[in-house]
Order: structure tokens, then C-alpha cells, then sequence
């Protein structure tokens, strides 16, 4: 813990050192309307993207199938150098609007675009943020919204996290709509800056979005951390900080049928899809994980 607050704080000077010359806004590329119509009756998705071959993945259009036949509105962000002919052709037929922004800023600058330049999202029924750092849903999302409407909290993830804070993980959160309407909703987002070290969008705007709303609202995880340890043994608890979604995606999955694994288990920590296999099998998945070949490095 000492050594990631040190790196937190020297990421921060260098950020602080470097403000001026970073502070330029993202370039824009496009701002395009899709085929679908909005309708604000429905929550609207702000789903922010990324591929380093400028493609958009068949597991990212599965999840965006899903969240459209769940009810979402989606406004597709993507931070790629560029989206070819015909992902924006496949892409305008599930969203409401496609947006190409440069990479700067992570998500959380991105969700910022897609609400200045999607400025009626206050008038749907809700608002989900979201990514592509995720594959799924493993599970049927179907009835994801009337789960989410009908939860007592006013801002509900999928998960929740410890380290530094007690915190609702950002690949996932949806604001109910008197959150997005609030004055802590709309100043957050107004004072989210470019900052290049994701280690400090970390601390500042993931951990931060739920410490300075929690002040006014209810946040709350559907797959919270302390259930899902709650039906672990001790000794195979990890012996730090846990990351729910690394530490304890076997057990999610199985016990509680969490309908994502993050990307990163696959391409950074070693897992391989034959591992995930027979998980996937246990619990009667029928999520294909063939549409996986193409999942190469780098990712989120």
C-alpha cells in the first residue's frame, strides 16, 4: 500500500508538472447519428471503446446486441484511431449515435464527450456507464434494467472494491435519474481533466465518483465484495487487497452467475479460455467462447 500511494503521489506531481501541456481537449473525429431513434422512455448507455487495430471485436457487438435487446439506448464511444466502413455501418444499426474521439483521457473523459456531445441524456429514463474492458454477458442481462430501477440505491455497479476506498468498480454503473440530473452528477463530469496515468483516474475519478456522490445517494454493488468472500473459505482468500473481478471471477461466476470476466484475466494474468471452459460449463453458459479468437494483446 505505501508503494502504490508513492506512485500515486509521484504519478499526480508529474500529472500536475505536465497539466498545461496535456490539458488540450480531445480531438472529436466523428459525431454521427445511428439508425436507432432515441427513445427516452428506455435508459441511455454511454459504452466507451478501444482496439488497438481500430476494429470493433464480435464479443464487444455481443454486448452491445445484449444491452440493446435489454432496452439501453447506446451511445457508441470510441477512442480508436479510427472505425472502418463497416463497423460504422453494423454499429449505426444498434446505437442511437457513434462517436471517434482521440485517446486521450480514459473512460471517464470519454463518458464526458458522449454527454456534451449527446446533450439529451437527461432526458432518459436512466444512464449506464459502461466499457468494453469486460466480456460477456455470460448470463441472460434481459431483465438488467427492471433489476437495477427496482434496487434501492440511486447508483448501482456490478461490483464493489476495497483498495484505497470503498468503491463501486467504473466498467459498469448506472445512475438512476435523479442522480443524473443532480448538481454532483453534472459538476463531477464537468471537472473531469485529461490525466494520462491510470493509476490517478483511478484514485481521482473512479474512487471519486463514489465518495463525492455517496454523500447525497445510495450506492450500492449487485455482486458485492463481502457476499461473494462469504462463500469463500479463509485459506483461499488472497492474502492483500482483493480485486473482485481478478481475485474472485471463478467464484462469481459459479456461485453468484456474474454475467462478465474482464478482459484482463485472459490477456494479462495468464488465464486461458480452456480454463475458463469448464466454469463456463458448470454454470450452463451459453456464451460462445469461440468469438474469442481474435483476443490479443494489447487491451485494457
Amino acid at each position: 500500500m505505501i508503494v502504490k500511494d508513492f506512485r500515486y503521489a509521484r504519478d499526480l506531481s508529474v500529472y500536475l508538472l505536465m497539466r498545461e501541456k496535456v490539458r488540450k481537449e480531445p480531438l472529436v473525429r466523428l459525431n454521427e447519428k445511428g439508425l436507432v431513434s432515441p427513445d427516452y422512455t428506455k435508459p441511455v448507455c454511454l459504452f466507451c471503446s478501444y482496439d488497438y487495430e481500430n476494429i470493433v471485436r464480435k464479443n464487444v457487438y455481443q454486448y452491445l446486441d445484449a444491452l440493446a435487446l435489454a432496452g439501453f439506448n447506446i451511445i457508441f464511444i470510441s477512442s480508436s484511431d479510427d472505425i472502418s466502413v463497416s463497423d460504422l455501418e453494423k454499429l449505426s444499426r444498434c446505437c442511437v449515435r457513434i462517436i471517434n474521439r482521440e485517446n486521450k483521457g480514459y473512460d471517464f473523459y470519454g463518458w464526458k464527450t458522449g454527454l456534451e456531445k449527446y446533450a439529451r441524456y437527461k432526458d432518459h429514463a436512466g444512464l449506464l456507464l459502461a466499457n468494453d474492458s469486460v466480456i460477456g454477458p455470460l448470463f441472460s442481462i434481459s431483465d438488467i434494467v427492471t433489476t437495477l430501477e427496482n434496487c434501492d440505491a440511486d447508483v448501482i455497479g456490478m461490483t464493489d472494491s476495497f483498495q484505497f476506498h470503498p468503491h463501486l468498480q467504473s466498467y459498469f454503473l448506472y445512475c438512476k435519474k435523479k442522480v443524473v440530473l443532480s448538481e454532483e452528477f453534472l459538476r463531477f463530469f464537468k471537472e473531469v481533466d485529461i490525466l494520462e496515468f491510470k493509476n490517478v483516474v483511478i484514485r481521482k475519478y473512479e474512487i471519486g465518483f463514489s465518495r463525492l456522490l455517496r454523500h447525497r445517494f445510495r450506492l450500492a454493488a449487485l455482486y458485492g465484495l463481502e457476499p461473494a468472500l462469504a462463500r469463500i473459505s479463509f485459506n483461499q482468500r488472497p492474502i492483500r487487497w482483493i480485486e473482485p473481478t481478478l481475485h474472485l471471477w471463478k467464484p462469481l461466476i459459479t456461485e453468484f452467475k456474474f454475467p462478465f470476466i474482464k478482459k484482463s484475466i485472459l490477456t494479462r494474468k495468464g488465464v486461458s479460455v480452456k480454463e475458463v471452459l469448464p466454469v463456463l460449463a458448470e454454470t450452463a453458459s451459453r456464451y460462445n467462447m469461440d468469438i474469442l479468437d481474435d483476443l490479443s494483446l494489447p487491451y485494457r
